[in-house]
């Protein structure tokens, strides 16, 4: 499976939300996480911040194959959509990842990568997103 290409939608349909739904309930298996953790400017330490797991827990689950929870899976998947919705508002990775680390007046002064460890928080960050591309002033 490839999460990258799962969550590569601008608007998530009914069919498609059943999909992730699917797939986070079945537990995304850490080799189909790789391509995400390869893509994403995170080291495994601060996906193991992003994922409230410790740093040993994720290196087990990198060494054993073991499948991420549902709450886990679901969180990598929709950070595999906000990756995704950055690339295409910003029109590339790199400026993408630069504009993840700076602060930003709308999210209450912080850089939106640190607001990567809450669905609530990545949600803030897609809007985000959305304002930029319509050119919505903050």
């Amino acid at each position: 499976m490839n999460i990258l290409k799962e969550a590569e939608v601008t608007y998530v349909t009914e069919e498609k939300a059943h999909r992730l739904l699917e797939l986070a309930r079945q537990g995304i298996a850490f080799e189909d996480f790789e391509a995400l953790y390869r893509e994403a400017p995170f080291s495994l330490v601060q996906w193991a911040r992003i994922l409230a797991l410790s740093d040993r827990t994720l290196q087990r689950y990198q060494k054993s194959g073991r499948r991420f929870s549902t709450p886990e899976s679901e969180k990598i998947l929709k950070i595999a959509h906000v990756m995704h919705r950055g690339r295409e508002v910003f029109g590339s990775s790199e400026v993408f990842h630069r504009w993840l680390s700076r602060p930003s007046a709308t999210l209450g002064g912080q850089a939106p990568e640190t607001l990567f460890d809450s669905i609530i928080g990545l949600d803030m960050v897609l809007d985000e997103l959305g304002r930029i591309e319509h050119g919505v002033p903050a």
